[in-house]
């Protein structure tokens, strides 16, 4: 399907708008509405300068690009799951072995936030392409622009939303339903069964998984690639505090 037709992957949602600058304090002025273009704005604020800097060229991103099977679809004798998955850093093959049954929903966060990234980017020149590699985005990724923020942001939500509706369809085995109260948007003659997306666990899984990379880095401080690990590590968290913030929106005030 053209990009032109593709349709935003993450719901509109009544988040409140706050003014955003670059790094080097330029306002970002373009308005956009709903979760994903505040999100754009937040990932913007946090970009640093467009210096080329060397990356791993490795990425989780790739299990957005490779077929996951459920870990009870192994027969025996078969090559365990987690030493089949590229693009892992050491962090996150351990927590791959701690937690098999959430690999499948990690890539489904991260193909959500790819389609995602690249209906928001369809009409620029960059518009959020993939390459046929590990490093998922390319030589692009090496760049701390604006682009790069949000991908970061971006990726990092679509895992809390994918593991918060995992619990809530009871496929994980440590997290269940949120124990939130009824939506005050979901409408009167509809009956509450009380299930709800677990973001809590979405948001903490996700924050140990995709932050290990760069929390296994470690440069000088205060050098560029120390600044570039900083960089990726605030825009994962603007991600992940945008999704959740998102979803409390839906929710009642006491």
């Amino acid at each position: 399907m053209p990009l032109s037709q593709q349709q935003s992957t993450f719901p509109s949602t009544g988040c409140v708008a706050v003014t955003r600058r670059t790094m080097d304090n330029r306002p970002v002025r373009r308005k956009r509405t709903g979760a994903v273009r505040h999100l754009l704005l937040a990932a913007a604020f946090l970009a640093c300068s467009s210096q080329l800097l060397v990356v791993d060229a490795n990425s989780w991103w790739s299990l957005a690009l490779t077929p996951i099977q459920r870990p009870e679809m192994y027969i025996i004798g078969a090559q365990p799951l987690c030493s089949q998955l590229s693009g892992l850093s050491q962090g996150q093959r351990k927590l791959c072995q701690l937690y098999q049954d959430h690999m499948v929903y990690i890539g489904d966060g991260a193909k959500t936030g790819i389609k995602e990234c690249q209906y928001q980017f369809r009409q620029r020149r960059w518009n959020c392409s993939t390459v046929d590699n590990t490093s998922v985005f390319g030589r692009v990724m090496q760049i701390g622009s604006r682009e790069t923020a949000f991908t970061y942001a971006i990726s990092a939500a679509g895992v809390v939303n994918a593991i918060s509706r995992a619990c809530r369809e009871g496929e994980l085995s440590t997290c269940g339903c949120s124990r939130a109260a009824r939506p005050r948007d979901l409408p009167r003659d509809w009956l509450w069964g009380g299930c709800g997306d677990n973001v809590h666990y979405g948001y903490r899984f996700a924050r140990e998984f995709v932050d290990a990379r760069e929390r296994e880095k470690n440069y000088p401080r205060g050098s560029t690639e120390h600044a570039r690990t900083l960089m990726n590590l605030q825009n994962n968290e603007a991600g992940r505090q945008v999704q959740c913030h998102c979803a409390q929106q839906a929710q009642p005030t006491k």
